[in-house]
């Protein structure tokens, strides 16, 4: 019995240490698109370059993919790397781009499953860029509310319908939506902006599908400002018909600019009434006054700056997730009082 009893109180005297053999999450900046992105791409590369760690997970590449989030330690596991998400911006993550089944239910519950864990990984992150993209007519009230210039604008199942609702010679019809139908995965049909003659929709088709008709606004130049926590670059973009990005890209003349100072401020003032951290704005130049057009709260700008040799936007937006990732994430011996007062002595 004595000798149970030393050995007892020997082992309380020495305690057995239990280690912990887990890894710890490593702070990065986590991007949700697709593998083809090359605007992430090149952030990803200055990222690395400021010793900043980035993932990636595409929505294109998820049939091998191996994800475990941990809400409580803000952590997550992405094929096999403990993460701790600083910054989640939700890009160009469509699960359309998700390879099908042969069960169509399965598809559908497989697309909505990733849908529902991206969402889920913006929530572990400090800060969550994604875009809660508003519809068009509500940027345009937005806008109007602010006193920033917009096209007259209606959506109808019939175009035909602003024959008589508009009074200007021409007018632009687009998509109620994105301008990329992803009839499967990868395969994507473009559904582009047109400029009509007013007269000619009385020849249209029957009613179809939403979509969106504006006056066509006479203007000196059209401008796409880019916008990213605050730092704004913009290029003036001509063109000879509004699909000219998408099937005529060798036809544009873009240039980067200085943006007008109404340019800046409509901006700076849309941003903030959207909740913007990063946007794509478009504007055209009427009678000198800034017409806003829409924004894309995804929008990209690789094929601008590729265009003029330049890279503001890729430099703008890395250094905004840089921000924020340090913002989020300490530097090495740094203190971080925040922490400290909100532990368990001062609970």
């Amino acid at each position: 019995m004595a000798d149970a009893r030393a050995a007892f109180l020997a082992q309380l005297a020495h305690p057995t240490q239990v280690v912990d053999v887990r890894p710890r999450p490593v702070p990065c900046v986590l991007l949700l698109s697709r593998a083809c992105d090359a605007d992430l791409e090149a952030v990803q590369n200055l990222l690395g370059a400021e010793g900043i760690r980035s993932a990636r997970l595409n929505a294109d590449e998820l049939v091998a993919a191996d994800l475990v989030v941990a809400p409580d330690g803000r952590a997550a596991r992405l094929n096999g790397r403990w993460l701790t998400p600083t910054v989640t911006w939700i890009r160009h993550f469509a699960v359309s781009a998700i390879e099908s089944t042969e069960d169509a239910a399965h598809t559908l519950f497989l697309r909505e499953s990733w849908q529902a864990a991206a969402c889920q990984l913006a929530t572990i992150a400090r800060t969550a860029i994604h875009p809660d993209r508003p519809g068009l007519l509500s940027q345009l009230q937005t806008a109007r509310r602010h006193r920033v210039a917009v096209p007259r604008t209606m959506l109808t199942t019939d175009p035909r319908r602003a024959r008589d609702e508009f009074d200007c010679p021409r007018l632009v019809v687009k998509a109620a939506h994105h301008h990329f139908v992803e009839s499967a995965p990868g395969r994507l049909n473009g559904v582009f902006p047109v400029v009509v003659d007013r007269q000619a929709l009385s020849a249209g088709p029957s009613p179809g599908p939403p979509v969106i008709v504006q006056e066509y606004v006479e203007h000196e130049a059209e401008l796409r400002v880019y916008y990213a926590a605050g730092r704004i670059h913009a290029f003036q973009v001509g063109k000879d018909a509004p699909a000219d990005p998408w099937l005529a890209p060798d036809r544009l003349d873009v240039r980067p600019v200085a943006p007008p100072p109404a340019v800046v401020a409509a901006t700076r003032t849309l941003a903030t009434a959207m909740s913007l951290r990063y946007g794509a704005f478009d504007f055209l130049i009427s009678a000198g006054e800034p017409v806003f057009l829409e924004v894309n709260p995804d929008g990209d700008w690789r094929w601008a700056e590729q265009r003029t040799h330049t890279e503001p936007v890729t430099v703008a937006v890395a250094a905004m997730l840089a921000d924020l990732h340090r913002e989020a994430s300490p530097l090495p011996g740094e203190f971080d009082l925040l922490g400290f007062l909100s532990g368990p002595g001062f609970a």
